[in-house]
């Protein structure tokens, strides 16, 4: 079905209504009825964490020389302050000490009209526990996460963690199996990966990717260490021909699904944020040129198999083409596109599919290696990922941990990917 190209007018002193990824990222806004045409009060983010700042955010939807902002009724978080922050403008701004929920109402004071209030609530939840899984390098890092989330498993996917492709496809298959995914050298079996397939003791190794990913002297060694272990290859000629081999496999696919996600095979940050979503869904994250102005006809044969209702595209249009989008509506199905800004936001887009979550995971979104073996063990646990920068936590993705409620943090990779000041949850 085609999207409505209609606009409906809103009537003036309406209240707008804000899609999930805006209600985090913008404060709500609702002009007083007699003069919507004027700035009106806001109110701060809904969720926050105790002893983590609040992003300052705008009491005012714009500037006014004549508008003073105060508190009328009720009362902030403790630690919380309305105070100006440039003429005619108010903001929130601090730290939450106390957690609670909050309810007070935000009043706009005029010398020229009556004042405009809005009523407010905040909630603000204990911080959740950090913790952080790092390894020695980048196949020591997949089997930490393994041995983390996974006390045994039958099946392992095995990809190569020097390029990100093969990785990316496995992630969200492995994660509907139940399985880890661990990293291998093109050439050789790491040390570790050896001691976690022995560990975890699998029926079955599935490698994803040609001989030029993995060598088949690795398959041939895993055969010869593991006797009791079947090793199966999934490959294509390019990284979307093998993302579809592994989708379609008969044995180690995904078999049906009602759901599937779209991401560029360019780059990692969409796949990756979208793998535990997917997950959850029991769906697949197909790899296709986003540069393109079509899907091709294996890639419809996929959505096909499969008796797909629903398509996600897993990021912006620089990431997946207007074009692409375009030619989905009018198929068997519905078509949505999650995304942000910026690939911050857009993983914060892609989790909005958890409405609660215990445990959450961070990675980085400039550096793969880390944050590669991370898919199936968050969804594995029905946790999302979110993806930060190196030294900070972007504001959305704060307000998000909040929403969801996060008793723990789980941050992937060593200091040097992933620095203190994400331990500490510090704003960007």
């Amino acid at each position: 079905m085609a999207p409505s190209s209609a606009t409906p007018r809103r009537p003036r002193g309406a209240v707008i209504a804000l899609s999930a990824l805006a209600a985090l990222t913008l404060p709500v806004l609702v002009p007083a009825a007699a003069h919507a045409e004027l700035p009106g009060p806001l109110c701060p983010q809904q969720q926050a964490l105790r002893g983590v700042a609040l992003q300052p955010s705008p009491a005012v939807s714009e500037a006014d020389p004549h508008a003073a902002a105060s508190i009328s009724a009720g009362s902030l978080p403790a630690g919380v302050v309305l105070a100006p922050d440039a003429p005619g403008s108010y903001a929130f701004s601090g730290i939450p000490s106390a957690e609670g929920d909050f309810s007070f109402t935000v009043r706009l004071a005029r010398t020229d009209v009556p004042p405009a209030t809005i009523d407010c609530t905040v909630s603000v939840s204990a911080a959740p526990a950090i913790s952080r899984i790092q390894g020695s390098d980048r196949y020591d890092q997949a089997a930490r996460v393994s041995k983390a989330s996974f006390s045994s498993s039958e099946l392992i996917y095995l990809a190569n963690g020097e390029k990100f492709p093969d990785a990316l496809s496995a992630g969200s298959v492995a994660g509907v199996h139940g399985a880890p995914l661990l990293l291998t050298q093109t050439g050789s079996l790491p040390t570790q990966t050896k001691t976690e397939i022995a560990r975890l003791h699998p029926k079955n190794v599935v490698v994803v990717g040609g001989p030029l990913s993995v060598a088949q002297s690795v398959i041939d060694g895993i055969g010869r260490d593991f006797p009791g272990t079947t090793v199966t290859r999934v490959a294509g000629a390019d990284r979307y021909s093998g993302s579809r081999a592994l989708i379609t496999h008969p044995v180690f696919g995904v078999p049906h699904s009602a759901d599937i996600y779209l991401a560029t095979g360019a780059g990692f940050p969409d796949a990756l944020a979208a793998s535990p979503a997917a997950i959850t869904k029991n769906a697949p994250v197909l790899l296709i040129d986003g540069a393109k102005s079509t899907l091709s006809a294996e890639e419809y044969g996929v959505l096909a198999s499969l008796s797909v209702t629903g398509i996600r595209i897993a990021g912006g249009t620089s990431s997946i083409s207007t074009s692409i989008e375009s030619t989905l509506w009018g198929g068997p199905w519905t078509v949505e596109r999650q995304s942000g800004r910026d690939r911050y936001e857009g993983s914060v887009a892609l989790n909005q599919v958890f409405t609660a979550a215990p445990t959450v995971y961070l990675a980085s979104g400039t550096n793969f290696p880390d944050a590669l073996s991370g898919g199936p063990a968050a969804g594995h646990g029905s946790s999302p990922i979110y993806l930060v920068q190196n030294d900070c936590v972007p504001p959305s993705v704060l307000r998000d941990i909040a929403r969801v409620k996060a008793k723990k943090v789980v941050v992937l990779g060593g200091l040097g990917t992933l620095g203190k000041g994400v331990d500490a949850l510090r704003s960007c």
